[in-house]
């Protein structure tokens, strides 16, 4: 694949559209009067992600060699959001035009994100645009997480990992249980508990749209999300507790536990609802790997697995069955 070059940063114009701990995504606008149209023309449709400074992730380069090399053959075609790494100018002109981005949003960002900037760095990557094509359009962002029982759990438990760990860190942010997920095509109080998490601060209030049955036809129709639950499953089947030294797969299993999930409802109602995964990040499985045992143990050891959950009366038996959330 050709090597792609982001324009100088004299020829673009970026724009803030959000960040995590470890990245930052921008939409480009070249400039006309940069020259090349061709070159401007491979930017639509993508946005610009760059890795911010400070944090212990892997250069670009390793984690595009992942993701092509080890998790896209795991999906099918259009099941990931599409990337590829883009050489940032060797100046530091782009990141400094980025970085004062970033000052003049400054009070719009998440409180915690405040005055982090983008790493020099030789890379960025172009991935797909998952926001609105239309103005009417609505898109959601969740995150998956753990979409079956925690192996490490006790056979007592009575919360899912999801639940549990929420329990634990007590957040106040909303969770989409995974129980309810996958028992939405056959339970009808499942659906609309799963929906009303999913919408109440996604959807907006909008009576005469149909965005909601349209969601809920793509919750219980949807091959994507099943497909990350089993692959969770087939990569750590025994638990981060019985690791020593090797997690090779529990790394993998980690990077498809806190992927983003992009849903996008076009506004005609002809189209179809299109959902993609996207952050499949490696993973340092050994930096993490006491870390990722040392939660284990606190949710098993403070008892927030085996105490019932609030929202809804649970079968203790069921707890082992695959389920969904949205905070880690």
């Amino acid at each position: 694949m050709t090597q792609l070059t982001l324009p100088p940063a004299t020829n673009c114009r970026y724009t803030f559209v959000g960040e995590g701990a470890a990245n930052v995504v921008f939409e480009v606008h070249p400039q006309p009067e940069g020259g090349d149209n061709d070159n401007h023309n491979v930017f639509k449709g993508y946005l610009l992600r760059v890795p911010k400074a400070g944090t212990k992730a892997f250069p670009y380069s390793e984690l595009q060699s992942y993701w092509q090399s080890v998790v896209r053959p795991l999906f099918d075609e259009g099941d990931l959001t599409e990337q590829r790494l883009v050489r940032l100018d060797a100046s530091g002109e782009t990141i400094s035009s980025l970085n004062k981005v970033l000052e003049k949003n400054e009070a719009c960002r998440r409180k915690d994100f405040r005055g982090s900037r983008v790493a020099k760095a030789e890379y960025g990557m172009l991935v797909d645009d998952m926001c609105k094509k239309h103005p009417d359009d609505v898109v959601l962002e969740f995150k998956p997480k753990w979409l079956a029982q925690s192996p490490s759990a006790p056979a007592s438990a009575r919360r899912c990992r999801n639940c549990a760990r929420e329990a634990c860190k007590s957040s106040g942010k909303p969770i989409i249980c995974s129980l309810d997920f996958f028992e939405s095509p056959g339970d009808p109080q499942a659906l609309p508990l799963t929906l009303a998490r999913l919408t109440s601060s996604l959807l907006p209030e909008n009576p005469e749209g149909n965005e909601h049955a349209r969601l809920a036809h793509w919750l219980q129709t949807n091959t994507l999300i099943p497909r990350l639950r089993d692959l969770q499953v087939s990569f750590d089947s025994n638990g981060p507790l019985s690791r020593k030294t090797d997690a090779r797969d529990l790394q993998l299993a980690m990077t498809l536990r806190d992927c983003s999930c992009f849903v996008r409802i076009p506004a005609r109602a002809d189209l179809p609802v299109e959902a993609k995964l996207a952050d499949l990040d490696k993973k340092n499985g050994m930096a993490k790997l006491e870390y990722w045992q040392r939660t284990e143990r606190e949710l098993i050891e403070g008892g927030t697995t085996t105490e019932q959950s609030s929202h809804r009366e649970r079968r203790t038996a069921s707890w082992r069955e695959p389920l969904l959330a949205i905070e880690t």
